[in-house]
């Protein structure tokens, strides 16, 4: 159960992060790849332990959060923030989060106006398939056309697809299909990746792992393994293929 509400501090206009986001000086590729690991997660919040194991599981959640007060010392630099303080110390990240305690974790939420400019300059980090129908507006779709499968946004988030790959390779987990062997330079790194547990067991404190949660399948596979709710499981559609055969 949530023990609190978030605590807020200052934010800035939406217009205002787009300029963050643009501006060397403040905002590094690194700052981006904290935000779109995030933007990932049900309804943009985490836990500095849960980004830091996509991000770089290797490195204590403390490097994530020394890494946020640097970007928040350079943005006060330009921006007039208010910063909340604990025990005599400012927050840095309350600039680009609001935040509360969720069971054992201190979760943080990104600011709207920061989600707003994400999505405004395309820096949200998540990937489409080609072929994909990107849906935005439920009513919008016409008679007969329909959406391939079903990709939650774990899938899509690029930093988790890319070492969910670099550790598996870019082959099906279940009819070891190969995007490059059949097609060449073509195909090279080309595969959809498979979330192995069903959203409606993730939980607010649900620590993702690209490695154990995350597996590569082909297009077809995936279609296959969300033609059930739940979704079969890939041993289950291993079994599939073999009494087809």
């Amino acid at each position: 159960m949530m023990s609190e509400k978030f605590r807020t501090g200052t934010t800035l206009t939406t217009t205002q992060w787009i300029e963050v986001l643009n501006n060397p000086e403040i905002t590094t590729p690194k700052d981006i790849s904290v935000l779109q690991t995030m933007y990932a997660f049900e309804g943009h919040k985490a836990a500095a332990s849960q980004i830091q194991l996509i991000l770089d599981s290797k490195k204590s959640y403390q490097a994530l959060i020394l890494q946020i007060g640097r970007w928040g010392r350079k943005l006060v630099k330009v921006y007039p923030v208010r910063l909340t303080k604990r025990n005599g110390s400012e927050r840095k990240w309350d600039i680009f989060f609001d935040g509360r305690k969720e069971g054992k974790l201190f979760t943080w939420k990104i600011k709207k106006e920061l989600v707003e400019a994400l999505e405004k300059t395309e820096n949200t980090g998540e990937m489409y398939y080609p072929e994909e129908i990107r849906i935005t507006d439920q009513n919008s779709l016409t008679e007969g056309l329909k959406r391939t499968v079903a990709v939650n946004k774990y899938e899509r988030n690029a930093k988790a697809r890319h070492r969910c790959i670099a550790h598996w390779k870019a082959v099906c987990a279940v009819c070891n299909f190969d995007f490059e062997e059949k097609y060449g330079s073509l195909g090279k790194g080309y595969i959809h990746v498979h979330h192995l547990v069903p959203l409606s067991d993730i939980g607010r404190t649900y620590k993702i792992d690209p490695i154990t949660d995350l597996i590569p399948v082909c297009p077809n596979c995936h279609s296959m393994l969300h033609k059930k709710n739940p979704p079969l499981k890939i041993d289950e559609l291993k079994e599939i293929i073999q009494k087809v055969k």
